[in-house]
């Protein structure tokens, strides 16, 4: 994997379905509309994305994105910090109650000048082949890259599908 292009520093991507992306900020093209992520957006509020992360095809990986155009969690005001916390928190309790990881990694790095939050999905292959830690993300990441199939596309999907209609069965703000 190309250390530039991770985690959107680079002009352009290509996501997982084989669409090719270019950009200014990934973060913001995706907030514009102007990257449609595979699956579609699973849930948007007033401040915050949610939707699968569009260059690492993992069952579940998902990808808390701000609208507005900040580095750092600590940047947000008040309405937005509460916002980000209940999606995070709505995505984890999806993931865990659909049955489709038990446990996720958070990782928010602002490095890619654009805050987003990974909820990275641990998934029983992936500690069989690497181990299980942050310090094994990026591996994983790459693996997945190489080798995605069509099965593994479909599940991806399928899961989106499943955590697109939980957030519309909850109220997140309660």
């Amino acid at each position: 994997m190309n250390d530039n292009n991770f985690a959107g520093n680079a002009r352009s991507a290509i996501d997982f379905l084989g669409n090719k992306w270019n950009y200014d900020c990934m973060g913001c093209a995706i907030s514009r509309g102007d990257i449609k992520i595979p699956g579609g957006i699973i849930y948007e509020g007033k401040h915050t994305l949610l939707g699968a992360d569009p260059e690492i095809p993992i069952p579940g990986f998902l990808i808390v994105n701000t609208k507005r155009h900040v580095n750092s969690f600590s940047e947000l005001n008040k309405e937005e910090r509460i916002e980000v916390g209940n999606v995070i928190a709505y995505a984890e309790k999806a993931l865990k109650e659909l049955n489709i990881v038990k446990e996720v990694t958070l990782v928010q790095e602002e490095r890619s000048k654009h805050l987003h939050i990974w909820i990275f999905p641990t998934h029983g292959w992936m500690i069989e082949k690497f181990g299980k830690g942050i310090k094994y993300l990026r591996d994983i990441s790459e693996y997945a890259q190489k080798n995605v199939s069509e099965e593994d596309i479909k599940e991806i999907l399928n899961v989106i599908e499943k955590i697109k209609k939980y957030f519309e069965q909850h109220d997140i703000n309660n």
